[in-house]
């Protein structure tokens, strides 16, 4: 039960670091920084759910973060729909794809399942860039702000509303997937992550579980997706924005963050969007400073920060109890 207290007033604490700081500083460039964080943390939380839970290796989530946001893009472009239903939309597009991908592939084990997404990922950019009377193609396809509500302005001009958006995205996200892993269903997902074999024996439809998993992880990467392109108003399907590129940092942070934890990841997305910051001016060498720190983290944790923070939260408990 106290345990159970203190997890619940972390989170509190944290929900308040995240929503004060932004509106407190009312610094545009910080709030560009913590808006890279919240999007790198959910993305990396979705490719933990599905990696850190029942070993679904998606290499492909650029390509899926695409798919949404070129969803919005398309229909408020093409259609005038508005970005708000686009949003799901995006999301909408995604979950239909995951849903392929995952009965064609989560018969399949490990890499096998990973390469498959990584080839569906860049069929999606390849159909975006030569679709150009319909996409634009490499000459970007404008993206509508999100119109007002309420007599705010969504409008690209104000940063600071869109940081709430993405902020009330992530917790719905972060809300779900922490009570689908810590429900029944939660505990089904680990127990074929740790014995696939075993899950089946008892009666499990392995299958049915797994692309539960994908498609929920799917429908929220192409929301992000969605709302990424209305945040940076411009669309162009290059590898650099949707291709492996991204997924590797998506992955990293994940790792940094520690496996299976869902809450890990922000750590991660701290670490290595502060690392970015620092080292901005050798841009170009981001994937290899995000490699070596990957690697010096799993050395000192090797369950990622995540683990190392529980070990400093049982080493300082064994020191305030009460000695017998």
């Amino acid at each position: 039960m106290l345990a159970s207290r203190w997890k619940y007033a972390g989170f509190s604490l944290v929900l308040l670091f995240l929503a004060a700081v932004p509106a407190v500083a009312n610094n545009n460039y910080l709030t560009a920084v913590f808006v890279s964080v919240l999007l790198f943390f959910i993305l990396a939380a979705l490719f933990d759910f599905m990696l850190g839970y029942l070993n679904i290796f998606n290499f492909g989530i650029g390509g899926f973060m695409a798919l949404g946001a070129y969803t919005s893009a398309l229909l408020a472009y093409h259609y005038g729909i508005s970005p708000w239903f686009g949003l799901l939309a995006g999301g909408c597009a995604t979950l239909l794809l995951g849903l392929f991908a995952g009965i064609i592939t989560l018969r399949l084990r490990g890499i096998y399942v990973g390469l498959t997404t990584l080839f569906l990922a860049e069929f999606v950019l390849f159909a975006l860039s030569n679709l150009r009377e319909y996409t634009r193609g490499a000459a970007g396809l404008q993206v509508s702000s999100l119109p007002d509500l309420f007599g705010i302005s969504f409008s690209r001009s104000n940063p600071l509303a869109l940081y709430y958006v993405l902020f009330v995205i992530c917790v719905v996200i972060y809300v779900t997937l922490h009570c689908v892993v810590n429900s029944r269903i939660g505990l089904v997902f680990k127990a074929i992550r740790d014995d696939q074999l075993g899950a089946s024996v008892l009666g499990f439809n392995v299958v049915r579980y797994k692309l539960l998993n994908f498609t929920i992880a799917s429908f929220f990467i192409g929301v992000v997706g969605a709302f990424y392109g209305n945040y940076i108003g411009i669309l162009v399907p290059t590898p650099q924005e949707f291709g492996v590129a991204r997924t590797t940092e998506i992955l990293t942070i994940a790792y940094v963050g520690g496996r299976g934890t869902l809450w890990g990841s922000l750590l991660g997305a701290f670490a290595l969007i502060g690392l970015q910051e620092v080292f901005s001016v050798v841009d170009q060498w981001r994937l290899v400073l995000y490699g070596a720190f990957l690697v010096f983290v799993l050395m000192v944790f090797p369950r990622g920060l995540a683990g190392g923070c529980k070990q400093l939260a049982a080493w300082i408990t064994r020191q305030v109890q009460p000695r017998r």
